[in-house]
């Protein structure tokens, strides 16, 4: 007889555990996990929660979304993008500047408030964009509890080689990792340059940017981790070329890791024209064949987390006439688990194994917030999501949370979806309804980033 109550206890679920799939349940009491069990060993609770032996995984770390950007309120805040962000299982979010630079210890506290005051899930910070005038406020950075720097091979916000290369030897002393979205300036600019007069079509804007761009800036900056040792991280990763050359980098011990999002999972370029603008997004769209290699890319390890790089905007910044105009960004932070659940596991393309490994524990690991983060397990904080195999969704524009409006997976349907999200002990999101109250989120300082296991 158990002598004891908790807060809460989820019983009769599927447990998607680090060493593989158990029937049970978890304990809650305050913000952690105290006991992991079978059913009849599980305390009483002031609630219990009958899972119907769905799946119970730990929440989902998006590592890669823009949410808060105060010049570009109307595109998209704490507030809006957190319970968004809830309604796909996330618990936390690494939230990366759009286009305010977050590079001094007064700018991630100004931050860390605005998210702490809108907040409805947890969330960490990246700091950037890392130009040659800011690399020396990595290590004040890092004592912040930012351990996540961007940078850029391209315009917006270019950085040459030798600002990679001191980056990452900055990062390399501090425990740090450098995230670098990896397109080659040189290329990119050619490359718009000889489609002159020929921008009608919103295909265009993938022409512009070809898998050449990628795949040199990849191996270029992977070259230069080698040399540092410093940790690299590749943002949206998009072509069979880049795959093969992250692949190639862990063969060589090289401490790289990499990413992919949905929108590259699900879409192909030949669906550009048939979407329009709001298929406009950097990297673009690629082809059939690249969309297979990230599949297999994330099934065999290359790849190693699956993030959004969620930055949509209103109607009206993305329905132009002239594609250059549009602007370059989608949704897709609710998206996630919808599309590895419903394009992966159900198509046999990923294991539930690592579904848990891409979107949880990896991140975690990468993210500086293992073990605290992505896993279940006594003492980790109670970030849990109940995860419906077989409920099927069909989306639409006038069902999203996001403050754009829109959702470029409007009218498409899926299998496999989150039923309840719990952050900290804290249900936010059951039965199709946001329950969480913003401003609960809290601020998760990252520490020493480590490639997956």
């Amino acid at each position: 007889m158990n002598a004891y109550t908790v807060d809460l206890v989820i019983k009769n679920a599927k447990l998607l555990l680090e060493s593989g799939i158990v029937r049970g349940g978890v304990a809650v009491e305050g913000e952690r996990i105290v006991a992991i069990a079978t059913d009849e060993h599980l305390p009483s609770a002031d609630r219990v929660i009958d899972a119907e032996t769905n799946v119970l995984m730990p929440g989902l770390i998006d590592g890669h979304a823009h949410l808060h950007d105060s010049s570009m309120l109307e595109h998209e805040d704490f507030s809006s993008g957190s319970m968004l962000a809830a309604s796909g299982g996330v618990t936390t979010v690494i939230e990366m500047p759009l286009s305010l630079q977050v590079d001094t210890v007064e700018l991630v506290r100004k931050k860390v408030r605005e998210g702490e005051k809108r907040s409805v899930i947890d969330f960490g910070l990246y700091g950037g964009m890392i130009r040659s005038d800011n690399i020396q406020n990595i290590a004040v950075l890092v004592e912040e509890g930012v351990a996540g720097f961007k940078a850029f091979t391209c315009e917006p916000f270019y950085a040459n080689a030798g600002v990679i290369t001191r980056a990452l030897s900055e990062v390399a002393a501090h425990g740090a990792h450098l995230t670098v979205h990896c397109e080659d300036q040189g290329v990119l600019e050619e490359f718009r340059r000889d489609l002159d007069g020929e921008w009608d079509a919103p295909v265009s804007h993938a022409l512009a940017r070809p898998a050449l761009a990628e795949q040199l800036a990849i191996h270029q900056t992977i070259r230069i981790a080698r040399e540092t040792g410093g940790h690299l991280h590749i943002a949206h990763v998009t072509t069979q070329q880049g795959v093969t050359e992250v692949a190639a980098g862990k063969q060589q011990g090289v401490e790289v890791s990499a990413e992919v999002c949905p929108h590259h999972l699900i879409f192909d370029r030949d669906e550009m024209n048939r979407l329009g603008p709001r298929s406009k997004m950097n990297p673009p769209l690629r082809t059939k064949r690249d969309r297979a290699a990230l599949w297999a890319g994330l099934l065999t390890g290359a790849i190693d987390i699956v993030v959004s790089d969620h930055a949509p905007a209103p109607l009206s910044e993305k329905e132009t006439s002239d594609i250059r105009e549009s602007w370059a960004g989608v949704d897709g932070i609710q998206m996630i688990l919808r599309i590895l659940l419903s394009e992966g596991v159900h198509r046999a393309r990923l294991t539930l194994d690592r579904v848990l490994r891409v979107t949880a524990v990896n991140p975690a690991r990468i993210f500086g917030l293992y073990p605290q983060k992505g896993t279940i397990a006594v003492g980790a904080d109670a970030d849990l999501v109940l995860v419906d195999l077989s409920r099927e969704e069909k989306m639409s524009d006038d069902r999203t949370l996001s403050k754009s409006g829109w959702t470029l997976y409007d009218g498409m349907r899926f299998k496999g979806a989150p039923v309840l999200t719990i952050n900290r002990g804290r249900i936010v999101y059951e039965d199709g309804e946001i329950a969480g109250e913003k401003g609960e989120g809290r601020f998760q300082r990252m520490g020493v980033a480590c490639l997956p296991a």
